[in-house]
């Protein structure tokens, strides 16, 4: 068991990376927030049973129900969303991914049309 991924957390986002998956933003049952950091689990297979890791992270966005699509090999957008229940979150992201690391960087918003700005 992995208990800092208990508690009715619900996650948003996930990307894997050779034996790391990287879960970024959420929503938390128990607390009704949307923690900024990320989680990364790691999992080792050597021979015998396989270990598994988790970490919280900071430096990551609160966010849910984002979209987030793969722009180039290692880096992804993330656009949209919600940062609270009645609030939108109205910019974009780019998340880098490295070796064994991870990097989210605010980017350039498109011009949003008003029926998202004002729903």
């Amino acid at each position: 068991s992995l208990p800092a991924l208990q508690s009715g957390f619900s996650f948003h986002l996930s990307l894997a990376q050779h034996d790391t998956i990287y879960i970024i933003g959420g929503y938390s049952m128990a607390n009704n927030t949307r923690p900024p950091h990320f989680y990364r689990i790691k999992i080792d297979l050597p021979l015998g049973s396989p270990a598994v890791s988790c970490c919280i992270l900071l430096g990551g966005i609160s966010v849910s129900s984002a979209i987030m699509t793969q722009t180039k090999e290692q880096e992804f957008v993330i656009v949209g969303g919600y940062q609270s229940d009645n609030q939108k979150r109205m910019v974009c992201n780019t998340v880098n991914l490295g070796n064994n690391n991870i990097e989210i960087v605010e980017r350039e918003a498109p011009e949003w049309t008003p029926d998202i700005k004002h729903c």
